[in-house]
């Protein structure tokens, strides 16, 4: 069973996505899974999930 859901809560996003679609613009602008995210060098999308200086931090050092 296939399940869309269109969101901007990203601890879902994180916890229940199996297969990710940022949308920017009307444009798919990057796929693939949470564990991708995290090591990302898609600006748009890394600028929208680590819009804050801590998640910014965080990031940091998970990529460390």
């Amino acid at each position: 069973m296939t399940t869309i859901i269109n969101t901007h809560d990203m601890n879902s996003v994180m916890g229940i996505g199996e297969n990710i679609i940022f949308i920017y613009e009307g444009h798919k602008e990057w796929q693939g899974v949470s564990a991708d995210i995290m090591g990302s060098t898609n600006k748009r999308l890394t600028d929208f999930i680590f819009a804050s200086d801590l998640l910014k931090e965080m990031r940091e050092a998970v990529r460390k």
